[in-house]
C-alpha cells in the first residue's frame, strides 16, 4: 500500500511543471488599457457629450463619473488581487465606493420628491437604451476580469465575480454617460447606476461557474 502510495507520489512530481505566478500589476495595467480602449470606443463611436467636448460638464455629470470612476478602479482591483490565492480577510474599498455610488439613487429620489417634474428623467425609451449601452460597453472588461480570474486561483469566486461585474458595469456606465445627453438628476441616479448594478448581478450570475476549474 505504501509502495502505491510513493509512487503516485512520485508520478505527480514528475508530472508538475512550473507555474509563471500572476502578477497583480500586470492585471491592473490590463484592466486599465481595456477600460480606456472602451470609453474611447464608445466616444468614437457616438461622440462625446458637447459640455464634456468643452471641458465644461455638468456639476451632477461630474460627481457621477467621479464616483463611477472610483467604483471600477476599487472593484477592478479587488477582482484582480483575488486571482492569487490568499489567507485570512482580504481589505477592499469597493464595498465602500459601492455604497456612495448608491447615493445617487437616494439623491434621485428626495430630488423626485421635491420636484415631481423630475420623473421625465425616468423615462423608458432613453433609459433602456442607456442600459443597453453601459453593459454592452463593459462586457470587454466583464471578459478581460473573467479571463483572468479563470487563470488564478481565487478562493472567495462569488465575491470575486460580484466586483468583476461591479468594475465591468461601472466602465460601461463611464462610457455612456460621457455620450448621454440627459443631465436629470433621475436619468442618472437611476438608469446609470442601474448600469452597475445589473453589470455586478451578470458578473455574480455567469462568472463563477466558467471560474471554477
Amino acid at each position: 500500500m505504501m509502495r502505491e502510495f510513493d509512487d503516485l507520489i512520485d508520478q505527480l512530481a514528475a508530472d508538475a511543471v512550473a507555474v509563471k505566478p500572476m502578477r497583480t500589476g500586470t492585471g491592473r495595467a490590463m484592466l486599465a488599457a481595456v477600460a480606456a480602449a472602451t470609453i474611447v470606443s464608445v466616444e468614437w463611436a457616438k461622440g462625446l457629450r458637447t459640455d464634456v467636448a468643452a471641458m465644461s460638464p455638468q456639476p451632477m455629470l461630474a460627481v457621477s463619473l467621479g464616483l463611477f470612476a472610483i467604483l471600477a478602479i476599487a472593484a477592478g482591483t479587488s477582482a484582480v488581487r483575488m486571482a492569487r490565492p490568499q489567507v485570512g480577510a482580504m481589505q477592499s474599498g469597493a464595498p465602500w465606493a459601492l455604497a456612495t455610488m448608491l447615493l445617487l439613487p437616494l439623491a434621485a429620489i428626495i430630488a423626485l420628491a421635491a420636484n415631481p417634474a423630475l420623473i421625465s428623467g425616468l423615462e423608458p425609451h432613453q433609459g433602456v437604451r442607456c442600459l443597453t449601452t453601459g453593459l454592452v460597453a463593459g462586457s470587454g472588461t466583464l471578459v478581460m476580469l473573467g479571463l483572468w480570474l479563470r487563470n488564478g486561483a481565487p478562493v472567495a469566486v462569488e465575491r470575486s465575480a460580484w466586483f468583476a461585474g461591479l468594475a465591468a458595469g461601472a466602465v460601461g456606465a463611464i462610457a455612456n454617460s460621457l455620450e448621454c445627453p440627459v443631465d436629470a438628476i433621475t436619468h442618472l441616479g437611476i438608469w446609470h447606476v442601474s448600469e452597475v448594478i445589473v453589470g455586478g448581478l451578470i458578473g455574480r450570475l455567469i462568472l463563477p461557474p466558467l471560474v471554477r476549474w
